[in-house]
């Protein structure tokens, strides 16, 4: 009889990974995970604020309408769901507070700019009319609207727009 044959040896052709190569693989990847797990927190305060400026403009947007549509120096805006108005008047200087809830409805007309700890108030609106403008019968109105309401005006964060207005 024949002795056994002897088990085959590994050939150098064969192809594999060697361990140093899988580690470094393993910490490059780990490296951008982190730095991708990192900047999360950085893109949603970036979302949320882009999420605010929308709000802010969809509802500046909405009072020039309010204030275009009508006629005379005495202008209506509205300032809740039940069809009340607030008049702005384009003819002479003045602020006018409204505070606005997360989906832009008017919620109520504050007297001043202090912290509304109300419900569902999420921005506070600042209509300011100025009539030095050099030209009769024009004025130059500013919305400025910051949030979040509840928090001292110090600490908000503002959006103004302005257009000028003829009466």
């Amino acid at each position: 009889m024949t002795p056994p044959a002897p088990p085959p040896t590994p050939s150098r052709s064969v192809k594999a990974f060697s361990l140093i190569e899988v580690l470094l693989a393993i910490g490059i990847v780990s490296f951008a995970v982190v730095a991708i797990v990192g900047m999360l927190p950085i893109a949603l305060n970036t979302a949320q604020d882009s999420m605010l400026d929308t709000d802010a403009a969809i509802i500046t947007q909405r009072v020039f309408a309010e204030l275009q549509a009508g006629t005379g120096t005495n202008r209506p805006v509205s300032i809740n769901a039940l069809g009340n108005t607030m008049e702005i008047d384009l003819s002479s200087d003045g602020t006018n507070y409204l505070a606005f809830g997360d989906a832009g409805g008017v919620q109520s007309s504050p007297a001043t700019e202090a912290p509304i700890t109300d419900e569902g108030v999420q921005f506070l609106g600042l209509i300011s009319v100025s009539t030095n403008t050099g030209i009769s019968n024009l004025s130059r109105v500013e919305v400025s609207i910051t949030s979040p309401a509840a928090a001292p005006a110090s600490s908000r964060k503002t959006n103004a727009f302005v257009t000028l207005m003829g009466y």
